[in-house]
């Protein structure tokens, strides 16, 4: 007996090996920018999936929480969170991370009401202009500074909320974003509308914390993991399948 009790526990022990020495997952934040990203999408949005299942194939389990995006930036900075997505050149910069390759390029401009289109050939027609913005977006610099009064909100939903209220003149926002949102929202579907002239093509990456010693170097990994789902063309039906909506 005391021989078959050594046998069940050195079974035992080595049962539970393999989760003891399991990849801890990775942590990153995002927020609710869909269909990039948002809990209410299937596998949560284009670019999660693409990085959750770009780790896998590295074999690299991934924790991504929603909050909102000033909370991203703010918990980030605090290193709750060993990087974050999906983010603007400029949000990389500021926040000292090392950007995947761009992961795709969006379209930034103003969705405004149908029924009253604000025209211009330059931004510095818009000065004096009320435009809805994000608290915490990487917005170009040459765009926030161009004249017109950006005023603040905590996401785009609500500023595009704001504009077919009256309370804005137009809204800064992503075209995909901007028609995404409005294709599930039936109370503002053909009362906004993109405004025709896109400001800039801006790419969106993933960004990891640098590694310390002894830390994995996330960056690479990713960047391993995406060149897997690129040869697989697992990449291209990711986006294909979460990108193309039309309000």
């Amino acid at each position: 007996m005391p021989r078959l009790s050594g046998l069940l526990a050195l079974i035992t022990a080595l049962l539970w090996l393999p989760a003891a020495h399991a990849a801890p997952p990775l942590r990153l934040a995002t927020l609710d920018y869909p269909p990039y990203s948002s809990q209410a999408l299937p596998n949560g949005g284009s670019i999660v999936e693409l990085v959750t299942r770009a780790f896998a194939s590295q074999n690299q389990p991934v924790q991504i929480d929603f909050l909102p995006w000033a909370r991203v930036r703010a918990d980030l900075h605090a290193g709750r969170y060993q990087g974050a997505l999906a983010l603007w050149p400029r949000e990389v910069i500021e926040e000292k991370l090392i950007a995947s390759r761009p992961l795709f390029y969006s379209e930034l401009g103003f969705f405004v009401r149908r029924d009253t289109p604000v025209e211009f050939t330059s931004l510095d027609q818009l000065t004096g202009r009320k435009v809805g913005i994000v608290r915490g977006y990487g917005y170009p610099r040459d765009v926030l500074q161009s004249g017109f009064r950006g005023e603040e909100a905590v996401d785009d939903l609500s500023n595009l909320r704001k504009l077919a209220a009256g309370r804005f003149d137009l809204v800064l926002l992503e075209r995909v974003v901007g028609n995404f949102l409005l294709a599930r929202h039936a109370e503002l579907r053909g009362q906004l509308v993109w405004q025709g002239t896109p400001l800039a093509r801006i790419p969106l990456f993933a960004g990891f914390l640098p590694p310390r010693p002894g830390e994995p170097d996330w960056a690479a990994i990713f960047e391993r993991g995406l060149r897997a789902l690129h040869e697989s063309g697992d990449y291209m039906q990711i986006i294909r399948r979460h990108n193309s909506v039309t309000p």
